[in-house]
């Protein structure tokens, strides 16, 4: 019935809002026709605004500065796969597979992409794709605001032009007392420093990204002396001409916890070399061949609250992938694509995905599927626990249709995933049951004069093999924004959900919340003034279950280039 009635509304939608189909600048990397973008569910936002975005759940333990984890279309939080100008970053090093996509910046935008995309970049891409995007520029630039709770921010920006090559070079700082993680009398503030080093004659590229990010914790309860330190290193060179790309890139992760005096350690360096090439048969029909090699290092131990345990093995993947794009006589566009992938750790695979779009409409088939981590296959414990080397990746496929134009944006989908990892009997399993995701998007842009209003809206349900209601995924979340001149204001709806209590670990419903943020941004010649008033009504609120969230804020900033 709920599909039935989004139905209607998307039909009776398109058949008064005469509109062009949308075009947006995307970043089609790997694909051979940057229509393909016109095939499935995406987004192009800032960093701040990623919450923002239809389908994208974002629960931060905390404050900023504390582990985010990332829902996408309900999925698990390991299913949604983060990189870097088009190449996995993934940090293998944690447990579980769960990546923290707050404790990345430093980069200009995301490229958001809803739906399995194993097709292109292999293993971990069950929910999505989110692609940090960064590029020179010859902007001169420093830009510094000061807001509630103590927090600094400071960018400095040099781009200048040397002949035909351009050197980008920017230093980042940001520094907060913060808020008590849980109800306690200790602050637990971040100090986090970024710098990126980027060169590029417009085919041969080089990006050097540092970040080192450092934050006070707690546990269940208020903690004194606990802290994280998370450095991340990526090293990126790149030949790219329209229809041929070879990228080498280096990623290393380090996180360190220190509690008074007790260390966990974590590393995670990832080497991937990419290559791809396009041939254009005819106007009508493209072809794109690629191969990726990836190998990994992983090695933790962890000794904190006496729970000692350890893994240091190393993994590689190797994968081909092709696809085929072709413009029909009557304006269809198909799109066909298929990768293999090859490890050492686990049976091979081969996703596909098959898609077509004319005229705004669209409609998919994809497969995706998520490796077992390291830790699940070899890691061990004190307390009895033994990984399990004959597990299998978790797989998934998706349904979808949609339209879009530049007013409305609708999806309807729906995703199967079986072989879910279990935790059973001291180590993991494949669990037989099928799960399923399925919901609707909604995206509105509408202007009104000066007015421009933009509403998204988002229902999921997301269910275990049981049927069960999965924790920290409700059925509604809404974001309405609304602009004029140089003011905004945003209301955030997230809905009542399930979540686990924080101290007896049992499930528990949590209310919905609805927060108001103002903004202002207004820029004279070379310097813009703006400023942020966040959750305006000091809503107090927990998310997850006994993690507090920042009440009302003020920020206050200026940008000056030369």
């Amino acid at each position: 019935m709920f599909s039935l009635r989004i139905t209607l509304l998307v039909l009776f939608l398109t058949s008064f809002v005469k509109a062009e189909p949308l075009e947006l600048t995307i970043y089609a990397l790997r694909n051979s026709s940057d229509l393909v973008s016109k095939t499935y569910s995406y987004d192009v936002v800032s960093g701040d605004n990623l919450d923002k975005v239809s389908s994208i759940n974002l629960v931060q333990s905390g404050p900023d500065g504390q582990m985010t984890s990332l829902f996408t279309r309900g999925t698990n939080s390991n299913h949604t796969l983060i990189t870097l100008n088009g190449i996995s970053i993934k940090d293998n090093s944690t447990p579980l597979g769960t990546d923290d996509i707050s404790q990345h910046w430093g980069y200009d935008t995301l490229e958001v992409i809803k739906g399995p995309m194993s097709s292109v970049y292999g293993p971990n891409a069950i929910g999505g794709v989110i692609n940090m995007i960064s590029y020179p520029t010859d902007e001169n630039s420093i830009d510094v605001s000061y807001g509630t709770h103590d927090t600094k921010q400071t960018t400095l920006k040099l781009g200048q032009w040397f002949d035909s090559t351009l050197v980008d070079l920017r230093l980042q700082k940001k520094t907060s007392d913060g808020i008590s993680v849980v109800d306690g009398n200790e602050k637990d503030g971040y100090n986090n420093a970024n710098y990126n080093l980027q060169v590029s004659n417009g085919f041969y590229n080089f990006k050097k990204l540092h970040t080192e990010n450092k934050s006070d914790l707690d546990g269940m309860l208020d903690t004194s002396n606990y802290t994280s330190t998370w450095k991340f290193d990526n090293n990126y060179v790149s030949y790219k001409t329209k229809d041929t790309e070879v990228t080498l890139n280096n990623a290393t992760h380090k996180r360190k916890y220190d509690k008074s005096g007790t260390i966990d350690n974590y590393k995670n360096t990832t080497n991937t070399v990419l290559a791809s090439h396009t041939l254009h048969n005819s106007k009508s029909t493209s072809y794109t061949i690629g191969s990726e090699l990836e190998l990994t290092d992983v090695k933790f131990d962890t000794a904190i609250l006496g729970y000692v345990s350890n893994v240091d093995k190393s993994r590689s993947n190797a994968g081909i992938f092709t696809s085929v794009d072709h413009i029909t006589d009557s304006g269809y566009f198909i799109h066909n694509g298929v990768r293999y992938d090859n490890s050492n750790t686990f049976d091979n695979q081969v996703t596909y995905r098959l898609a077509t779009e004319k005229d705004g409409y669209r409609a998919s088939i994809s497969t995706g599927y998520k490796a077992p981590t390291v830790y699940e296959m070899y890691g061990k414990d004190n307390y009895g626990f033994l990984g399990n080397s004959n597990l299998t990746p978790e797989k998934s496929i998706t349904y979808e249709i949609g339209y879009r134009n530049q007013i409305i944006d609708l999806a309807l989908f729906t995703t199967d995933i079986d072989n879910m990892l279990q935790y059973s009997n001291n180590t993991y399993i494949n669990n037989s049951k099928k799960s399923n995701r399925h919901g609707a998007e909604l995206g509105l842009t509408y202007d009104i004069g000066s007015v421009t209003l933009k509403n998204n809206t988002t229902f999921t349900i997301a269910e275990d093999g049981d049927g069960n209601q999965l924790t920290r995924r409700p059925h509604w979340m809404n974001n309405l924004n609304i602009s004029y001149k140089d003011f905004g204001v945003d209301v955030n709806y997230y809905g009542s959900h399930l979540d686990i209590d924080n101290q007896t670990f049992a499930t528990k419903s949590m209310p919905s919340t609805t927060t108001i943020d103002l903004f202002y941004n207004h820029t004279k010649g070379d310097l813009t003034f703006y400023g942020k008033v966040g959750n305006i009504t000091d809503v107090d609120y927990e998310r997850p279950d006994g993690y507090n969230q920042l009440g009302r804020t003020i920020t206050l900033g200026f940008k000056k280039t030369f």
